[in-house]
Formats: C-alpha cells, sequence, structure tokens
C-alpha cells in the first residue's frame, strides 16, 4: 500500500495506532515528535475488515494517481 492510501486509512480510522511514543531527536528538548506505531497484525486485519474498499484496486493504483479512498473520505467528513 502507497503511504498515500495508508494516511488516507489512517484517517478513515480503519486503523489506530495502539502504542504512539514519544521520539527525541537532536539535542533540545523541544526537539521531539510522536511517532505512531503500528502492529503488523493491526495492519494486516485491516483489508478483511472493510471489504466495502476494492483492495485490489487501491493496491493496483501507480504513483502519482489519485487514491480511491478519497472518495470514502469525502462521504466520511461531516457536512
Amino acid at each position: 500500500m502507497r503511504p498515500a492510501d495508508f494516511d488516507h486509512t489512517v484517517r478513515l480510522g480503519r486503523i489506530r495506532s495502539p502504542q504512539p511514543i514519544e521520539v527525541r531527536f537532536g539535542t533540545s528538548r523541544a526537539g521531539t515528535v510522536t511517532v505512531a506505531l503500528y502492529t503488523t497484525t493491526s495492519v494486516d486485519a485491516v483489508i478483511p475488515a472493510h471489504p466495502e474498499v476494492d483492495w485490489e484496486q487501491l493496491l493496483a493504483v501507480e504513483k502519482g494517481r489519485r487514491s480511491p479512498l478519497v472518495v470514502l473520505a469525502k462521504q466520511a467528513a461531516p457536512a
């Protein structure tokens, strides 16, 4: 799955990070960022849990093409 499609999957709430962690970079305390960690089990569970998505079509989308998940995101967005 392309990173953009994974991001749509997260925004749609289809997968959630069970364990976000704080990672420090550089020497400053201000240089911290929260990183979402995902288990392989939670990622593997996305496809069977969401048959409404045409996963074959999604996985065949080439780089630079619009994700089919955009349509689902628009339908799920509050009016």
